[in-house]
């Protein structure tokens, strides 16, 4: 709009109003997905704890051996017993958490090798517990176990490898 001293002032058309509103319409959900991003990278902060029954103590753990436990693969322990594995509902987040940082997958990939390995009649799936307090209390009374949970106590043996990298959902995209 120009006004008798022939300056421009801005005008509030109807094309300013939708762009502003747009904008506005904008900014709510992406600063609930940037508190939602933000929640999501402090529950990763604690990685998933590894245990393992008491009688399994001397047995050095490292990454290729948990993926050949968790995958059915390795069907007794270097020392003798067999591997009897506990897992958490695929539903739990400490299972997610655990599958990606420690064995370096997702939990429909483990799905499908062990219902693979179930219907092939060449293994058996792992046993599915509620919670961890049952978790802790299967491994320590089962020779042979092993499990996971968010927190390890002093109970039972535990080791914590460092994470195969960073969460695959925190890398950032360019």
């Amino acid at each position: 709009m120009v006004t008798e001293t022939g300056k421009r002032h801005a005008t509030r058309s109807p094309r300013n109003v939708r762009t502003g509103l747009n904008l506005r319409l904008l900014a709510a959900p992406l600063l609930m997905l940037l508190i939602a991003v933000g929640a999501a990278g402090n529950a990763h902060a604690q990685s998933a704890q590894i245990i393992v029954n008491p009688q399994l103590a001397s047995v050095p753990l490292d990454r290729d051996l948990l993926r050949a436990i968790f995958t059915l693969r390795l069907r007794s322990w270097p020392n003798g017993p067999p591997v009897r594995i506990f897992v958490l509902p695929d539903s739990d987040p400490i299972s997610d958490r655990f599958y990606r940082e420690q064995l370096g997958m997702y939990s429909y990939i483990l799905r499908a090798a062990w219902d693979r390995m179930v219907y092939t009649g060449t293994g058996l799936a792992p046993t599915i517990v509620r919670s961890e307090e049952e978790m802790r209390a299967r491994v320590r009374a089962t020779p042979g176990a092993i499990g996971y949970v968010s927190k390890a106590d002093g109970s039972v043996f535990r080791t914590t490898l460092p994470p195969l990298m960073t969460a695959f959902a925190d890398v950032p995209r360019r």
